[in-house]
């Protein structure tokens, strides 16, 4: 009989104890582990300079077919320019750029308004040209709207005569991004250059050079 009493009394104690423990402050708790978060990223975006040249090929035919002796289509373009390389999908330019389009010699016969003789012709144009391009993998899409300054010059019997249109002109060029390191870039690009208020289009295969000026760091 005492030994069962004495088995009892010991059995509340112990469940006594553990209760209290169950049930302890839970400021005597140890508090969990705080899980480390990473520090937020800055984003960096730079103001980007950027050069081209490469030949170029222009479309349709000499305005006197029939009197012209030599005629080329080929010439060359350069341009410069610069680029806002933001942290979003497109970047903001602005270029100016230079192109020889097309020289030839025509033989002109004489007639009512003169004397005949040989008249040399050259065509260029500058190109005026805000726009946006964007870098997807490794190709680089170019769109821009501007204005185009064409100059058409003749040189007859000593004399030099000058002329020229400032017609909208329209950009669509695609670039393929041929190396690529922390500041400088390098592509190749095919550029279709629209100018339809001076019927003047022309083709640049163009070697392109970039790099960055400055760095704009926001958090």
């Amino acid at each position: 009989m005492m030994r069962t009493l004495g088995f009892g009394v010991l059995t509340l104690v112990t469940a006594l104890v553990v209760s209290e423990r169950a049930f302890a402050d839970p400021v005597d708790q140890p508090a969990p582990a705080k899980k480390k978060e990473l520090a937020p990223q800055p984003s960096v975006s730079s103001l980007e300079i950027f050069g081209t040249f490469g030949p170029s090929v222009i479309f349709g035919e000499p305005a006197n077919p029939e009197y012209t002796q030599t005629f080329s289509r080929t010439g060359a373009f350069g341009e410069l320019g610069f680029s806002y390389r933001s942290r979003y999908f497109v970047d903001p330019f602005l270029s100016v750029g230079y192109a020889t389009l097309a020289s030839g010699e025509s033989r002109i016969p004489a007639g009512a308004y003169g004397p005949g003789g040989s008249v040399g012709q050259h065509l260029g144009a500058w190109v005026i040209s805000p726009g946006i391009t964007s870098d997807i993998w490794r190709f680089r899409p170019r769109l821009g709207f501007g204005v185009a300054v064409v100059v058409q010059s003749f040189e007859f019997q000593g004399e030099e005569h000058t002329s020229s249109q400032t017609p909208l002109v329209t950009q669509l060029g695609l670039g393929f991004n041929a190396f690529d390191d922390d500041r400088f870039r390098f592509d190749l690009e095919a550029r279709a250059v629209l100018a339809p208020g001076a019927d003047v289009r022309f083709m640049t295969f163009d070697v392109v050079m970039r790099g960055d000026l400055f760095y704009f760091v926001s958090k």
